[in-house]
């Protein structure tokens, strides 16, 4: 079986439960990640994530943005990011690193 990740984390359970329903019904294997620790010590493990096998991950964000659950922008590298990796990069070369 391939491995699973996670798409979307939330500490609002039955928000993922719709998420998880909706991607079923399209034929997505999903599963609720520590669901049942949070019900017991919420905020304690960073929340319930939603995942799905690894190979089905893009088709599932897809349909995630295609049903409102999510936006395209949550799955894209911020600008402030993507300029501390180029800079990063720059000290890399400065230093000889490879």
């Amino acid at each position: 079986m391939p491995a699973l990740v996670t798409i979307k984390t939330s500490n609002v359970v039955g928000e993922l439960a719709v998420a998880k329903s909706f991607l079923e019904s399209n034929g997505i294997y999903c599963f609720l990640k520590d669901e049942l620790t949070y019900q017991v010590h919420p905020f304690a493990i960073g929340g319930v994530k939603l995942q799905v096998r690894e190979d089905e991950a893009q088709r599932a964000v897809d349909l995630l943005i295609e049903g409102g659950f999510v936006r395209k922008e949550d799955f894209e590298i911020p600008p402030s990011s993507k300029m501390i990796m180029k800079l990063y990069e720059r000290i890399k070369k400065l230093f000889g690193g490879k």
